[in-house]
């Protein structure tokens, strides 16, 4: 490993121990050689980091996101009940996310043409879209998936929050798509428990485009 991505493991593994609240400034460019097993709170907080990219550029500039995403800390030794709301600028290209609980906040640079970038985003007026409610654990099982296209990216990480329930929204034709990629991955686990919870959440999305088929 070069002294300089030792240098950023460092560096990210000094922000995953700041005290909250904080407010992080981030490259994610000094991420991409992060070493789980070197330095684990480092790579924790750099996935996080990734998770809010993803979501920031799977919706257009100028709005905010209040995401699936969870936030990172643990306040006096329990766990913040709040989600990431992110938005982002392409010009100059920054990503924003702040906690919807506490003060946990921070930008993001350097994020542009790396395999989290989603964009070109969904614009969010776009006609035919179908919204499905899905549970958080749901979401953490599609945020899982190795299998994804693109589109279904931006169907999963352009999850909102609305008045309490987890929604996602897409073409028929995407979330067709989104549900065969979680019928996929199930058929080829050996892990009987998450195989269940798939093919339940298959039959989930399959039951919604039922009246749209």
């Amino acid at each position: 490993m070069t002294r300089p991505a030792i240098a950023h493991q460092v560096e990210l593994d000094r922000w995953a121990q700041v005290p909250w609240p904080a407010v992080l400034s981030a490259d994610l460019t000094h991420c991409e050689q992060t070493d789980p097993e070197i330095h684990p709170a480092a790579w924790k907080l750099a996935e996080h980091l990734r998770g809010i990219i993803r979501a920031a550029t799977a919706i257009p500039t100028g709005y905010t996101l209040e995401s699936a995403l969870p936030c990172r800390r643990r306040p006096a030794r329990r766990k913040c009940p709040g989600w990431m709301r992110v938005s982002r600028q392409d010009i100059p290209a920054y990503v924003y996310w702040e906690c919807s609980n506490c003060q946990d906040s921070g930008v993001i640079q350097g994020w542009q043409g790396s395999p989290y970038d989603l964009r070109p985003p969904r614009h969010v007026d776009e006609p035919g879209l179908i919204t499905i409610e899905v549970t958080d654990d749901e979401h953490v099982e599609l945020r899982r998936l190795q299998v994804l296209d693109l589109d279904c990216e931006r169907v999963v990480w352009g999850a909102y929050r609305d008045t309490g329930r987890l929604l996602m929204t897409g073409t028929n034709e995407e979330l067709d798509d989104l549900a065969g990629s979680v019928a996929f991955e199930a058929n080829h686990l050996k892990e009987r428990r998450r195989q269940r919870r798939l093919d339940e959440l298959s039959d989930k999305l399959a039951a919604t485009l039922s009246p749209f088929g």
